[in-house]
């Protein structure tokens, strides 16, 4: 056959016929990475032991039954949904076999129980591209469309039960030879209860703001989440404000954590927050308290395991940032120089300079306000304006242990700590080590300790307040140059264009490619296959503010030379 437009015609026949899933790759399907022995890690204080412990930590996340999940279909075709190639396309990084993940589980997966479900590490382990090497970074943002996969999650246990050939075969993969007509059943029933919550997950999570890759609200989910516990139906609120998932080396060292600085890591703070993050990703908790001595309230039972979060919290302490890989184009040390004088001026006073490997060091925040800033501000007022019936809360007190009782309609902020509360509650002994913990890592034992807000330590009592809560988090820029794309929700694709005045910063920009830019400091920016593109004027996807070295801070304005100088030294850090 010598004919190449013949050979092109058959070829796309053929695979036009077979629905192969090659013509369907996207840019995150990376092949080379199914390979472990073709991933580099850098040194960031912890072995492979440390990782893939990490990795498959369970804290008590429940998804889905766990034999549905390793034998479930993808809902357009007969390979499984777990596929380490088909995860890929929503960011899920291949795992490997090991005692704790003995079915080879994609990263930021975990067995609880009869259950499988999510740990911090999906969101917290970043995969890059660069010439032609791949590299792994612990803590670090990942490439994660988690919106896409639950859509793609849903879909496939609809097709399946509507599907006699996809339930079929299900139930011989989960039965072996054939299931009987009492097994089928049971089977069935499995389905159609975690579909239920799947779907009730997704339909009360809908937002007419589609995150894309690197992004979530994951506040919006956990405010939803407590919420939904009241027992009132369609009690939610659109979370339509997505941030970035932050990484995560030095957040145990720090004061205060999250992108509007509203949790203390102090006393029991850490342990509060992780507990939150387990119910926004499908922790389960029995909202009928459970009783000690017959009288005394013992909070909610649930699936959460806090032991297991505390060890977690221990070991990202342990986490050191990456510096700037060796594989990477060399970094210009005389113009890194200038670019660190211009860093003093322009940068130190928010972002102040920490010794990353330094086990003693405690890093006091500082914030911004969002009328300084000029950022968007939609995440801090979204936290502090979402609202929704109390139910079952009516009558409890707001923070479950101290303060007045809540009304019939209160902030969803007030319903979801109620819930968060009574799991500490059920939990004493670990809440009791939590603070101990807090201490070891030197913080104070207040519950709110001093917060910097524009330069200046609020007065007592205002650490919470509205005022502080609308405000973001400037924090050490130690390996900031795996950090895009920038700004809080993510509405910037390199450093490069952070410096500039936000008029000249990209309108839209595609991410969904695992393809480092070492020059712009970035993800590559080009419409890949299944690239997600980020469109700026959408509600709560600004990439205005953060404008220092333009004219409006009183500085004088950065030259395009000392841009990249700046830039040039932060790959630094």
């Amino acid at each position: 056959m010598s004919n190449p437009a013949l050979k092109s015609i058959i070829l796309a026949l053929a695979l036009f016929g077979a629905g192969s899933q090659a013509a369907e790759l996207t840019a995150l399907q990376d092949e080379e990475a199914l390979n472990p022995d073709n991933v580099i890690f850098l040194e960031q204080n912890w072995d492979d032991a440390d990782r893939q412990w990490f990795y498959h930590m369970n804290q008590g996340s429940s998804l889905l039954t766990y034999d549905l999940f390793l034998h479930l279909e993808q809902h357009d075709n007969g390979e499984l949904l777990r596929d380490p190639l088909n995860m890929m396309r929503f960011g899920f990084l291949p795992g490997v076999k090991s005692d704790q993940n003995p079915d080879v589980l994609p990263i930021g997966f975990a067995r609880d129980r009869d259950n499988v479900g999510l740990t911090c590490s999906a969101c917290h382990t970043q995969h890059i591209r660069h010439d032609g090497k791949l590299l792994r970074i612990d803590g670090g943002q990942a490439m994660l469309d988690l919106q896409l996969f639950l859509g793609h999650l849903e879909k496939s246990l609809t097709a399946t039960l509507s599907d006699h050939e996809k339930l079929d075969r299900l139930g011989k993969r989960y039965h072996g030879d054939g299931p009987t007509e009492e097994e089928f059943l049971e089977l069935k029933n499995l389905l159609e209860q975690d579909l239920a919550r799947i779907s009730d997950n997704n339909r009360r999570n809908h937002t007419r703001v589609p995150y894309g890759y690197t992004r979530l609200d994951a506040f919006g989910a956990i405010l939803n989440k407590g919420l939904a516990a009241t027992g009132v139906e369609d009690n939610f609120n659109e979370p339509d404000a997505p941030t970035s998932y932050p990484y995560l080396w030095d957040t145990p060292q720090h004061d205060y954590v999250e992108w509007n600085g509203s949790q203390a890591n102090s006393n029991i703070g850490a342990l509060a927050r992780n507990v939150g993050e387990v119910i926004g990703v499908f922790g389960r908790v029995e909202t009928t308290p459970a009783t000690w001595l017959y009288f005394y309230d013992a909070g909610y039972p649930s699936t959460v395991h806090a032991s297991n979060l505390r060890a977690v919290e221990k070991k990202v302490a342990e986490l050191h940032s990456p510096l700037w890989p060796a594989f990477f184009p060399a970094i210009d040390h005389e113009q890194a120089a200038r670019g660190r004088v211009l860093y003093e001026q322009y940068c130190l006073s928010c972002h102040q300079d920490i010794d990353r490997t330094d086990p003693g060091r405690l890093i006091k925040v500082r914030m911004g306000s969002i009328d300084k800033l000029g950022t968007d501000p939609k995440m801090a007022q979204n936290v502090l304006e979402m609202r929704g019936k109390t139910g079952i809360f009516l009558d409890k007190p707001r923070f479950y242990l101290v303060g007045s009782v809540m009304g019939e309609e209160e902030p969803a902020l007030f319903v979801a700590n109620n819930l968060m509360g009574g799991v500490l509650r059920n939990n004493p002994l670990q809440s009791l080590l939590a603070i101990r913990d807090a201490k070891k890592l030197g913080h104070p034992e207040e519950i709110h300790p001093p917060k910097y807000l524009d330069g200046e330590i609020l007065a007592r009592g205002e650490e919470v307040s509205d005022r502080a809560l609308l405000a973001y988090k400037a924090r050490p820029l130690n390996g900031i140059w795996s950090g895009a794309p920038y700004l809080h929700n993510g509405s910037v694709p390199n450093l490069y264009e952070l410096m500039l005045p936000a008029a000249e910063r990209s309108r839209t920009f595609y991410i969904g490619s695992w393809e480092y830019d070492p020059v712009r400091v970035g993800y590559v920016n080009r419409p890949e296959p299944g690239a997600f593109l980020v469109d700026t004027s959408l509600p709560g996807n600004s990439n205005t503010g953060h404008e220092y070295g333009t004219g409006g801070d009183g500085l004088p304005v950065l030259t395009d030379e000392e841009i990249w100088a700046l830039v040039e030294y932060m790959k630094t850090l």
